[in-house]
């Protein structure tokens, strides 16, 4: 039987402290960890899952084209990033995957293909050239029982009916992938940095042979005060109370309809690790099946003690309290329990 790598990768809804997940699993002799760069290919805009829905889940006859054009243009304008990552070789199995999925692909025309162009570039490419063509047929064309049919600047076009085979071609492109990272094969397991969201976690395992993700997230009351005061990220509505608080739940909305798979996803408070260290620590040991002899540079990447200073802030900002108040009172469920640390 193959043995895959085995990978271990975090999840957070951003800036909820996920980090803890690489920075702890450095601390053990069998891991990799590939530090905070974000191998996020699979969710971005255009990737693994988009390449999935056109191809898979929609199948419609041309939209597969656009679909498989989308994902090129993802890896084209992003795979420099992962290049250093898989030494050199993410454009090469990439290239490959998609080969694997098409089956057909031709110079064609559809509308969409001008669509990928400017206004200005869809006038001198496609609507200028057509007019012109259509002026000369008018006065020189051959006089027919046929419909003249316009006609459009040709690009390669593709068509896959990948249905039976999108998940194992998928899988072995991101075992292909993986196997780079650890050429030697020196570690059992190998750790990478947002691989999937915290979200429909069921479609997103059937990417990979063999992984586990470790959600985390983050006391609402502190993820509001620090992108108020400090961060100010843009994708986090901190400036408006009531806008935070309805944002915040319904980000987890997902949550009263997905069911995770126990073995394979964690969920886990980014406080969990501060003030219950050694309970939070046994939890993950359990969930991967660590032995506690392998934790051999304990605090090391991960210290309670410097982290505990991102926690309780309200306590620090009295000045909004009224703010924190309506936190409590609306998100009671996301509200951590302080309690004693272990």
């Amino acid at each position: 039987m193959e043995k895959y790598k085995k990978i271990i990768t975090c999840a957070g809804y951003g800036a909820t402290g996920s980090s803890v997940v690489t920075d702890l699993l450095k601390e053990f002799d069998n891991m990799k960890s590939m530090g905070s760069f974000e191998f996020s290919f699979p969710h971005e805009v255009d990737g693994l899952s988009d390449l999935q829905h056109y191809v898979v889940d929609d199948f419609h006859r041309l939209k597969i084209d656009e679909g498989i054009h989308r994902f090129k243009r993802m890896v084209k304008n992003m795979g420099g990033w992962y290049q250093p990552y898989f030494n050199g070789k993410f454009f090469t199995l990439t290239e490959a995957y998609i080969q694997e999925l098409i089956d057909v692909s031709w110079e064609g025309y559809w509308h969409q293909h001008a669509y990928r162009l400017s206004r200005l570039g869809r006038k001198l490419s496609y609507e200028y050239p057509s007019r012109f063509r259509a002026s000369l047929h008018r006065f020189f064309g051959k006089k027919d029982d046929y419909e003249y049919i316009p006609y459009y600047k040709r690009s390669e076009m593709y068509f896959s009916f990948a249905r039976e085979r999108f998940f194992t071609c998928t899988r072995n492109y991101t075992e292909a992938l993986f196997r780079e990272l650890d050429l030697e094969n020196r570690f059992e397991h190998l750790v990478l940095d947002q691989l999937v969201p915290p979200s429909n976690t069921e479609r997103y395992l059937q990417y990979f042979n063999d992984v586990k993700i470790i959600v985390v997230d983050r006391d609402p009351r502190d993820l509001y005060l620090l992108n108020k005061l400090f961060w100010k990220e843009g994708w986090i509505p901190s400036e408006e109370i009531g806008l935070y608080i309805k944002w915040f739940r319904l980000m987890r909305e997902h949550l009263k309809y997905e069911k995770d798979d126990p073995q394979k996803v964690l969920r886990i408070n980014f406080e969990e690790f501060v003030y219950n260290y050694d309970a939070a620590v046994d939890r993950v040991k359990e969930f991967l099946n660590l032995s506690s002899d392998s934790h051999v540079n304990k605090f090391k990447h991960f210290n309670p003690d410097i982290s505990i200073k991102n926690t309780r802030l309200w306590e620090k900002y009295q000045e909004h309290r009224e703010d924190i108040s309506l936190i409590e009172k609306e998100l009671p469920e996301f509200c951590y329990r302080f309690e004693k640390r272990d």
